[in-house]
């Protein structure tokens, strides 16, 4: 297998976390699998934000689609999600979430293994699904939408590995943690500066 990376986009919190620990947390430790203080893990990405939230979003997928996960982009800045419009630029709305009220956001590049099981998913299925769900008052249709749009997402999978660059907005997901030493800090810098 080739080289395989993914950059991800935190905040500068998110970046000293990942170094230190983060305060607040209980979690699964990533070798002894006992759940522990978060703080007490230093030195990992740890999965948090599950792929698909629980409850009606989750009702046309099996239980694994709502696995926490680390999310990433196969290139820093992807022209494809930059240009991409809908109800709202995907691309600063991706930014903002990432920089959360942070000044400045951190550009991670991380090593990808053969043992990370990576999988590309194509999140225009979640952006065709928000521009119907702007569209549409009737609650049983909003969550017939809601509940199709995640299904389509998680059916778009398709391992690392095996991708051939076609989705619209290609996002590479993992459910494992990953070790600091695959883990490089790019830099950190104001979210205007990301997009040149």
């Amino acid at each position: 297998m080739k080289q395989q990376v993914m950059y991800h986009y935190t905040n500068p919190k998110g970046w000293a976390g990942i170094a230190n620990g983060q305060d607040g947390y209980v979690i699964e430790h990533p070798i002894t699998k006992k759940m522990v203080d978060s703080e007490t893990v230093k030195g990992w990405m740890i999965p948090h934000r599950r792929l698909i939230p629980q409850g009606i979003e989750s009702s046309l997928v099996p239980w694994e689609a709502t696995s926490p996960a680390i999310f990433g982009l196969p290139e820093p800045t992807p022209q494809s999600w930059m240009q991409y419009r809908d109800c709202i630029n995907v691309w600063d709305y991706l930014l903002s979430c990432c920089k959360s009220g942070a000044d400045k956001l951190a550009l991670l590049k991380i090593n990808l293994v053969d043992s990370d099981n990576s999988l590309v998913f194509d999140y225009v299925h979640i952006r065709r699904s928000a521009r119907d769900l702007a569209q549409t008052k009737d609650p049983d249709r909003y969550r017939k939408i809601l509940a199709e749009g995640n299904r389509d997402y998680w059916n778009s999978r398709v391992e690392l590995n095996r991708y051939d660059g076609s989705f619209v907005l290609p996002e590479i997901v993992v459910f494992s943690a990953i070790p600091i030493e695959r883990i490089e800090f790019l830099g950190e810098r104001d979210r205007e500066l990301f997009a040149a």
